[in-house]
C-alpha cells in the first residue's frame, strides 16, 4: 500500500512538473499589488497557488489554477497585512513547536517527512521556506494580539460552571478542574479570535492596497 501511495505520488509530480515547467516559461515576474511598502508579485501569487494545490492534493491544472487565483491573491494580502502589523509592533516571539506540528501535518497528509515535503516543494519549483515564513507571520500575528488583548478577556465563570452542571448531569465520572482548565481555555481562545478578526478588519480600513 504505502509503495503504491509512492509510486502514485511520484507520477503525479511527474506530470505535474512538465506542466510547471511549461507554465513558468509563460509568466513575467511583475507587480501586481502594493500593500503600504510591501509588495506582491505574479511570481508571489503563482507560488502560492501551487503551493495550495500541493498540500491539498488538488491537481495541477490550467483551470484548478485559475481557480485559485483569486483566493491566492486574498491570501496573500491577508498575510501581508498581518506581517506589517507584526513588523510595526516588532514582535519576533511565537511557538516554535506550532510551526513544527503545521509542517509536520502537512507533510503526514503527502504521506511524507518534513525532508521528502522540502524535495516536493524542489521538484515543482515552489518554495518551501515562503510556506513557513507564512506561517511564521500567523503565529507572530497570534502573539500580537495576544499581547494587545490578554488583559480584555473576560470569562463568565457562571457560564463555565453551568456547562460542567450539564455534562455533569451527562457524566458524574470526570475530572471537573480538568474540565473547568480546557473550557475556560476554550472560551479565552474563542474571544481572542474574535479580537484577531477586529484588528484585523481595522487594518483593512485603513491600509493603502493598490493593484497594478
Amino acid at each position: 500500500m504505502k509503495i503504491n501511495l509512492l509510486i502514485s505520488l511520484s507520477f503525479y509530480l511527474f506530470i505535474n512538473i512538465f506542466f510547471l515547467a511549461d507554465l513558468k516559461s509563460q509568466i513575467n515576474n511583475t507587480i501586481v499589488v502594493k500593500i503600504g511598502n510591501s509588495i506582491i508579485t505574479s511570481v508571489d501569487i503563482e507560488n502560492e497557488i501551487i503551493t495550495n494545490l500541493t498540500i491539498n492534493k488538488i491537481e495541477i491544472t490550467q483551470a484548478n489554477i485559475n481557480n485559485y487565483k483569486n483566493i491566492a491573491l486574498k491570501n496573500l494580502i491577508n498575510n501581508s497585512i498581518k506581517k506589517n502589523e507584526v513588523e510595526k509592533y516588532e514582535i519576533t516571539k511565537y511557538n516554535k513547536e506550532d510551526l513544527k506540528s503545521y509542517i509536520d501535518k502537512i507533510a503526514q497528509n503527502l504521506n511524507t517527512s518534513t525532508l521528502g515535503l522540502k524535495e516536493i516543494f524542489k521538484s515543482l519549483g515552489i518554495s518551501y521556506d515562503t510556506l513557513a515564513k507564512k506561517h511564521t507571520t500567523e503565529l507572530l500575528w497570534n502573539t500580537l494580539i495576544y499581547s494587545l488583548y490578554s488583559n480584555q478577556i473576560n470569562i463568565n465563570i457562571v457560564d463555565v460552571n453551568n456547562e460542567i452542571k450539564v455534562m455533569e448531569e451527562k457524566d458524574s465520572e470526570f475530572d471537573i478542574k480538568k474540565i473547568k482548565k480546557k473550557i475556560v481555555s476554550k472560551k479565552k481562545e474563542e474571544k481572542l479570535n474574535l479580537f484577531s478578526r477586529s484588528h484585523f478588519s481595522n487594518l483593512e480600513n485603513t491600509v493603502q492596497i493598490e493593484f497594478k
